[in-house]
């Protein structure tokens, strides 16, 4: 359950309609018989690191915002759905979920990331600031997928399990986090980038765009990037 807090607004307004339409969204996205993702080296040259990298989840350091323990072991991967102002995916093809998202304000990124079986991503945070909404799609088929993050304001370690419908929203650059997947297929969300609309001002949201932006060489340099990936399949 989110914090009654982002029911608030235009955005609030739009987290409803994604509750209230989950099981067409999850339609929509299992219904597309050709989807192309980006892999975690199309974000980060070094995301795969070495073994020694990776920082488990019982290893988790509260007070450590700067350690680098981001790699991947195991399959993550990243569906674009819209990047800026660029769309990724036809409208026919997801009309739910650009109904609602051509309506979600102040947002900077949105895409279906899947975490397969046996994945672990270690403790990170992401520099984008911001917010970060996760819809879980699928949960891959048990209680053995989660996250693990540091809560804002105790400074503690705590574990969200990902389920079927459930949303989640943290701060990815003051929250350090990891991932992992045991169940016995991949995890699925729906991820949205996005600034608070009750905290908006036209310059904090413009500054938060522009480092968004810079983090990925620019937002329209994400979308080429994964245009590129589809004319390659």
């Amino acid at each position: 359950m989110m914090d009654k807090s982002f029911y608030q607004g235009q955005q609030g307004e739009c987290f409803r309609l994604l509750d209230k339409h989950f099981e067409e969204i999850k339609h929509e996205f299992n219904s597309q018989p050709n989807k192309v993702f980006l892999d975690p080296e199309d974000f980060s040259d070094g995301v795969r690191g070495l073994p020694d990298d990776y920082t488990d989840k019982d290893q988790f350091y509260p007070g450590d915002t700067d350690h680098q323990g981001d790699y991947v072991q195991g399959e993550w991967r990243a569906l674009g759905i819209q990047a800026g102002d660029k769309e990724g995916q036809s409208f026919n093809d997801y009309p739910m979920l650009y109904t609602i998202l051509r309506k979600f304000p102040y947002k900077t990124n949105v895409a279906f990331m899947t975490v397969g079986q046996n994945t672990k991503i270690g403790n990170h945070i992401d520099d984008e600031g911001g917010w970060r909404y996760q819809l879980c799609i699928d949960d891959g088929g048990g209680d053995q997928s989660g996250m693990y993050y540091k809560d804002v304001e105790t400074k503690e370690k705590k574990l969200h399990i990902w389920k079927n419908g459930e949303t989640f929203i943290f701060q990815p650059d003051l929250q350090l986090h990891n991932g992992y997947n045991n169940n016995p297929n991949e995890r699925t969300t729906l991820l949205i980038d996005f600034y608070k609309e009750s905290l908006y001002t036209k310059e904090k949201f413009e500054a938060y765009y522009q480092n968004y932006s810079k983090e990925f060489e620019g937002l329209e340099n994400l979308f080429e990037v994964y245009e590129k990936r589809k004319r390659e399949k």
